[in-house]
């Protein structure tokens, strides 16, 4: 008799927690993103840029990719106990995933195809056409992906 009133308020306890929880992890998501998005924008200034190609690949190898590692060890370290919240997470971790994806892909190609083709040879071509087809998708799935976050986190602020 006297343990039901404790279980309400541990219960009780713990949704705010969890709820807490939630919100700091969006904070540092938008934070983290933010800065993730920037860094992006610079590599592909850099890649467009041939003279910068060198530094872009070393962004992507040496400061994007273990960010994002990070990035996602951050998210992951939140406790939440709410099934919602829990969805947001795990779509953010999905769409953390798909960047780092995208950025194993865009320095295999730049440290693949950084050269001219001068012998016009049509396989290469056809390689050269398949990985920037990959590129595409896996731009299409980091997008996708972090748009079903924020439809998620929407989602959780009408409620």
């Amino acid at each position: 008799m006297f343990l039901v009133p404790f279980f309400v308020l541990f219960l009780g306890s713990c949704s705010s927690e969890s709820r807490e929880n939630y919100t700091q992890m969006l904070g540092a998501f938008e934070r983290n993103d933010s800065e993730l998005s920037t860094m992006l924008d610079e590599t592909a200034q850099n890649i467009s840029s041939d003279s910068n190609r060198e530094k872009a690949l070393k962004s992507i190898n040496e400061n994007i990719i273990p960010s994002i590692d990070d990035f996602r060890q951050t998210v992951s370290n939140y406790t939440l106990s709410d099934k919602n919240h829990i969805e947001v997470q795990e779509a953010m971790i999905d769409y953390l995933n798909e960047v780092e994806d995208l950025m194993g892909l865009y320095s295999s190609f730049n440290e693949e195809f950084f050269f001219v083709n001068p012998l016009v040879d049509d396989s290469i071509d056809a390689t050269l056409n398949e990985e920037m087809d990959k590129i595409s998708r896996q731009e299409e799935d980091m997008q996708s992906a972090r748009t079903k976050v924020h439809e998620l986190i929407g989602e959780n602020e009408e409620e």
